[in-house]
């Protein structure tokens, strides 16, 4: 019962997921504005190129036999993290031409999220890709939408719940993987908005 309510979350609660609301939240809803680009255009394109694609992406090099979806071995984390730093590179080209500066925020977020992950993964330890999803989902909606939405952190219990009791991950790698999504998040929006909060 346990375990299974564990998945569950886990399912729910996954990456994915979280990325698609952090682009349809901010989007939507963003005080900043998206410079040249209306809301729709600003969330159509930011969920093709931020999480669409590499989705489609992954369940290629599944299909093919490139990869493993359940990424256990932190080893065969590499190729998924090399194949969306392609897609989130593209996405901050595209924002920074189309002079979208909210979405170009989030998509450097994405990107040196990615990056971080990318590269203590391949140098030190595995990370929870979960925990950096959550808490580069919940930074970035509280960063750039405020504090009335200081509710949202509460999704990080859940999550970190699950991982644990699935003995997907320990406490040290959730906590990286928490660090790598909320420090580009802090720096990113700073810079971009004067302050992250």
């Amino acid at each position: 019962m346990k375990a299974g309510l564990a998945e569950t979350v886990s399912v729910v609660l996954n990456p994915q997921l979280m990325g698609m609301a952090a682009v349809v939240l901010i989007a939507l809803f963003s005080p900043h504005g998206h410079g040249s680009l209306d809301s729709g255009a600003a969330l159509v394109l930011g969920l093709l190129l931020l999480t669409v694609a590499p989705v489609f992406e992954t369940i290629g090099d599944v299909l093919v036999g490139r990869i493993n979806i359940s990424f256990e071995k932190r080893e065969k984390r590499d190729e998924f993290y090399s194949d969306w730093m392609l897609f989130f590179s593209v996405a901050v080209i595209a924002f920074l031409v189309l002079d979208s500066p909210t979405m170009l925020a989030l998509s450097l977020v994405f990107a040196e999220t990615n990056a971080l992950l990318w590269l203590i993964n391949r140098y030190w330890t595995k990370l929870s890709l979960h925990s950096a999803a959550v808490t580069g989902f919940t930074s970035s909606v509280i960063m750039v939408l405020g504090w009335s939405w200081w509710w949202i952190y509460l999704l990080v219990i859940p999550v970190w719940w699950s991982r644990l009791t699935l003995g997907a991950h320990d406490l040290r790698q959730l906590v990286l993987g928490a660090a790598a999504a909320w420090v580009p998040a802090f720096v990113t929006y700073g810079f971009f908005f004067g302050s992250a909060f």
